[in-house]
């Protein structure tokens, strides 16, 4: 895979929906504290991101099966669970938030055959192509990040006075949040970055897609959202571009969760082998759509953040230990679970959340030393045993 492929499929990744929204999310912080804000977050988020591509470049394994190469394979199997479980929730959470911005758009359409279209759609695209990296995936990016500069255009253009907001949002919650959406991405980065023989394409354009992307989609709720007083959803409606909004709204579900899809496939392939990928691709595609369909999902800010809250407290943790582990040059592990990582581990999900309750610096970096200082102990004490 070239630099640039690389880079476009983590850019089209990062622009959707459920990012501007939790750009929205931050206007009680305001236009400079926001943007601060939104920069600190995803320079960790996606710092990470990038580290654990760089782990599954160097082993040459994707995402769960370089898990497994240190928490063994039933731990391995238990983080991949975990893992398509929150693919599962985030492809269901993007299909039902489009839906509802092409909704608001055509508002004679049923909301169901909304979800139904853009969920066979992605399930379609994705059987086509295989796997990310295709020229045609480069060219929707493409096409989509042009098509999101008419949202700037537009907000330019507003004269009317800020709206002020009053929702309780903390400085902590909001780099919490801006740190989320990337780690989202942790557990299923290494399924692309694997593949490919150059260091600056594994860990670079990742990291660089990713920021990019996933900045400015951000930066755009934080400003639709104080300018116009308005959310997405709301904006769209109102909006000159509302039918090239629609566009957006579509190229950037499939964009998005082709990708999820996809890991989510590669992550199945942990519990059973017996399927191809595209198959696996087709089922869990078929999950998502009875879902998002049938039970489509409300109240999209308090869903998204405490969705995103509780992806940031799981896997910082589990993948802060395989990073120590990978740092301290250990080889695979050859037992069916590495009980020290993963007490070590569930030891910084509790700590994140202590942290988090009470508002405790940036509980990410706190979960981050908590754990690090756990694992040199265990080490330590581990060494001392040896000698004797």
């Amino acid at each position: 895979m070239k630099n640039k492929t690389m880079f476009l499929l983590w850019l089209g990744a990062a622009i959707s929906v459920s990012e501007i929204f939790t750009g929205g999310l931050l206007a009680p912080l305001g236009i400079a504290k926001g943007i601060a804000i939104i920069v600190v977050g995803h320079l960790i988020g996606t710092g990470l991101l990038a580290f654990g591509a760089y782990v599954s470049y160097s082993r040459k394994m994707n995402a769960m099966d370089s898990v497994g190469f240190s928490l063994g394979k039933t731990g391995g199997k238990i983080v991949a669970v975990i893992n398509l479980i929150q693919l599962i929730g985030w492809i269901i959470i993007l299909v039902v938030q489009s839906g509802k911005v092409i909704s608001v758009i055509l508002p004679n359409i049923p909301f169901w055959s909304i979800t139904l279209c853009l969920s066979v759609l992605q399930i379609v695209w994705a059987i086509i192509f295989g796997s990310p990296g295709s020229r045609m995936n480069d060219v929707a990016v493409i096409l989509l990040s042009a098509l999101c500069l008419s949202f700037f255009a537009e907000i330019y253009g507003y004269n009317q006075a800020p709206v002020v907001l009053t929702e309780n949002v903390n400085i902590i919650l909001g780099i919490e949040l801006s740190i989320a959406m990337p780690v989202s991405w942790l557990p299923l980065v290494g399924d692309h970055s694997h593949k490919v023989d150059n260091k600056i394409c594994a860990t670079g354009m990742p990291f660089l897609g990713y920021f990019v992307g996933s900045t400015l989609m951000y930066i755009l709720g934080l400003l639709i959202t104080i300018t116009s007083g308005k959310d997405i959803f709301d904006f769209i409606g109102s909006s000159k571009f509302k039918y090239i909004a629609c566009g957006v709204v579509l190229l950037s579900t499939i964009t998005t969760n082709f990708v999820a899809l996809y890991s989510a496939a590669i992550s199945s392939t942990q519990l059973t082998k017996y399927d191809s990928i595209q198959k696996k691709i087709i089922k869990v595609g078929m999950i998502t759509l009875i879902f998002a369909v049938f039970f489509p999902v409300e109240r999209f800010s308090l869903v998204l953040e405490k969705f995103l809250t509780s992806i940031d407290m799981i896997f910082v943790p589990i993948f802060t230990v395989i990073f120590l582990e990978f740092l301290s040059n250990k080889t695979r592990f050859e037992k069916t679970i590495n009980w020290k990582l993963i007490i070590i581990a569930f030891a910084g999900m509790i700590g994140n959340l202590l942290f988090s309750k009470y508002n405790i610096f940036i509980p990410t970096i706190m979960s981050i030393l908590l754990i690090t200082v756990l694992f040199s102990v265990a080490n330590y004490i581990g060494s001392k045993k040896l000698q004797k």
